[in-house]
């Protein structure tokens, strides 16, 4: 894991399987993607089945409505902001919509928190995964001696 000091804080760098891990320990993440009038970011509820992150939408959403097979990026964080610390993940790839009935059975349970029948599913098979850490800014080290 690479650091880069900021002040006294350090940015890690995360590798892959660490990132999976993190993805897999928080349920809700934005979505981003280029539409006909620009950028759109939405928040999701999602999951991790068959080593792909995998939401549920409405048939009238925008990402349903842009199109399968386009490109997007999906970030998840974590943030403390007492200890000025947390990790961010963000993955890129190719969505795929899947009707109810072809997704993996695991999906019906899936929460979502917002209201309305959503009976889309989105499928988004990695391209890249990234992932960063924010370590909290270290105490002073104590004077030798002391």
């Amino acid at each position: 894991m690479n650091t880069v000091p900021i002040g006294n804080a350090h940015l890690a760098e995360l590798p892959a399987f660490e990132c999976w891990s993190l993805l897999e320990s928080a349920e809700i993440a934005r979505v981003a993607w280029n539409g006909p009038q620009g950028v759109f970011i939405v928040p999701v509820n999602y999951t991790i089945t068959d080593g792909a992150l995998w939401f549920r939408t409405t048939a009238s959403a925008e990402v349903v409505s842009d199109g399968s097979g386009q490109w997007v990026a999906v970030e998840v964080d974590s943030l403390d902001p007492e200890t000025r610390s947390g990790w961010s993940v963000v993955v890129r790839g190719a969505v795929e919509l899947v009707d109810a009935q072809d997704a993996p059975d695991r999906l019906a349970e899936l929460r979502v928190w917002a209201p309305g029948l959503r009976t889309t599913y989105a499928r988004i098979e990695p391209g890249e995964i990234s992932g960063r850490r924010l370590l909290p800014p270290r105490e002073a080290e104590p004077a030798a001696g002391a």
